[in-house]
């Protein structure tokens, strides 16, 4: 197989059907990191031995070969005897007119971990952290936050906390690392334009050769330090604790979704008196309640 296959960050294997089964033809770097087997241990064993789903994998290829846009959670059982999800795409190729197809094992277990406390525990955001503290990944699910997910891609952690809270966190990313176990904390974070109380837990994750692969951080509680007078801010909250989202403020108030946005982001300071009083209204509050400027 081509060199750059190894190299390729994502764990991918290539399988191929033959003689009324499917075979491993070949594994690259990152899924040896992922599972924890090499590559002579895998050769001609078939994938359904490790790879766990509700259906057969047969099944499951069929569905994937005919739709290369199609992705399934699975478990991967690893070497250590851990499982780990990842999520599987499928891409088919040709090559010395053998038909063969690139499986991309997307390792998802921490996504799927945070899903999971969140049943039971009130999240209000959960982190993906690189090995290099770099964030990969960020879910809200209850955090008013007026940036997109995407802005904070890529950035470090460590730009997102109060400077006297760096070290601090840091020391306790690397403890829960170096332990494997849950670690807690309270610290100051700058989310976007607001700054916050939070707390945290941080769950470290593990890959199938046991070597480290991320972090997870959990904000259980985000209180923003905004000042008292910031509408934005009063509004935000109120729709939080509500469980209003925009788009259904929109629809009630027959308001613009754009204006809806705009005013809870901060862009519209002041409303018309008119639009105040829908949005109060829908609230369950007065419009002074959220702008002091209405106040008679």
């Amino acid at each position: 197989m081509h060199t750059i296959f190894y190299q390729l960050a994502d764990p991918m294997m290539i399988v191929e059907y033959d003689f009324n089964r499917w075979y491993i033809r070949d594994i690259n770097k990152a899924f040896t990191g992922l599972s924890g087997y090499r590559k002579h241990e895998l050769l001609e064993v078939n994938p359904e031995d490790f790879v766990k789903d509700s259906q057969p994998f047969g099944q499951l290829m069929a569905k994937l070969i005919e739709d290369d846009q199609l992705t399934f959670d699975c478990e991967l059982t690893t070497r250590s005897t851990m499982t780990a999800t990842v999520r599987l795409s499928c891409r088919k190729f040709q090559m010395e007119e053998q038909t063969y197809y690139m499986l991309v094992c997307k390792d998802v277990s921490a996504e799927r971990w945070g899903d999971e406390f969140a049943v039971d525990h009130k999240i209000m955001m959960a982190i993906g952290i690189s090995e290099q503290f770099r964030i990969f990944s960020l879910k809200r699910y209850f955090a008013p936050l007026a940036q997109g997910s995407a802005s904070f891609l890529n950035r470090s952690i460590f730009d997102l906390v109060a400077e006297e809270h760096r070290a601090p966190l840091r020391r306790i990313m690397e403890r829960a690392r170096s332990i494997g176990k849950i670690e807690h904390l309270e610290l100051h974070m700058q989310i976007g334009e607001d700054k916050n109380t939070a707390k945290a837990l941080i769950k470290p994750f593990y890959s199938g050769n046991r070597a480290f692969n991320s972090y997870l951080i959990m904000l259980t509680e985000l209180n923003q330090q905004a000042p008292e007078e910031d509408p934005s801010y009063k509004l935000r909250m109120l729709m939080l604790n509500k469980n209003i989202s925009a788009t259904s403020l929109a629809r009630s108030t027959l308001i613009s979704l754009t204006t809806i946005s705009k005013i809870r982001n901060g862009k519209i300071k002041k409303p018309q008196r008119l639009t105040a009083e829908l949005i109060a209204g829908e609230l369950g509050v007065k419009p002074e309640a959220i702008w002091s400027s209405f106040k008679q």
